[in-house]
């Protein structure tokens, strides 16, 4: 008998077969590209030297120097250009503070030492105008959680020129570049005492000991 299919059909039919297998074969190797990524934005963490069994040191904050802490990262997502740091606290009217904001820090980076100066570019904390690490000096006994982040980039955030970037504003910017976060909650409690006094008057010209 002979065969009802002529031979150059069924080479079509072959060349289509192969051709919708191989095709069948991207979008499994881009869901590994993509795990892959998300895989490693997982891993992306912070610590801190200055971290004492989950607490702030009194020497972070007006009570004490009023020094900026070591921070370390790592597993940066794949991509990343540069980083940002925002530190914050959300105190009892639930509107969100913020003490430290830094941007435009390389993507080179992996850490930030201790009083760190020259890396990145300071912006303004919520107890402004001035631009610089604004130490904790809460008002009222009791803990209060300071929140340390640090945001992975694809590309620089646009930002409004010739005005001081808030962290709101360095928020809003960086909504749509953001690759991934790492964060570290650290708790400090004033006592009583030093609760109830008013936090020392900085020298003129200087940005630290004035957020409340």
């Amino acid at each position: 008998m002979k065969n009802p299919c002529p031979r150059p059909a069924i080479r079509v039919i072959l060349v289509a077969a192969a051709v919708v297998c191989s095709s069948s074969v991207a979008p499994h190797g881009m869901a590994n590209t993509v795990a892959a990524t998300a895989a490693e934005s997982n891993r992306f963490a912070l610590a801190s030297e200055a971290a004492q069994g989950g607490s702030l040191p009194d020497s972070y904050t007006c009570d004490g120097a009023g020094s900026t802490p070591a921070l370390a990262w790592s597993h940066a997502p794949v991509g990343t250009v540069e980083f940002a740091v925002l530190m914050s606290t959300v105190p009892p009217d639930g509107i969100t503070k913020y003490n430290w904001v830094l941007y435009g820090i390389p993507g080179a980076t992996r850490h930030l030492a201790k009083d760190s100066q020259g890396v990145g570019t300071l912006g303004m904390g919520s107890n402004g105008p001035s631009l610089g690490y604004q130490p904790p000096c809460s008002k009222g006994p009791g803990p209060k959680t300071y929140t340390f982040t640090v945001y992975a980039l694809s590309a620089a955030p646009v930002l409004p020129t010739g005005a001081a970037v808030s962290g709101a504003k360095l928020l809003s910017a960086m909504s749509a570049i953001t690759l991934g976060t790492a964060t570290l909650s650290l708790n400090h409690t004033r006592s009583n005492t030093s609760a109830d006094t008013p936090p020392p008057v900085p020298p003129p010209g200087t940005s630290n000991h004035n957020l409340r």
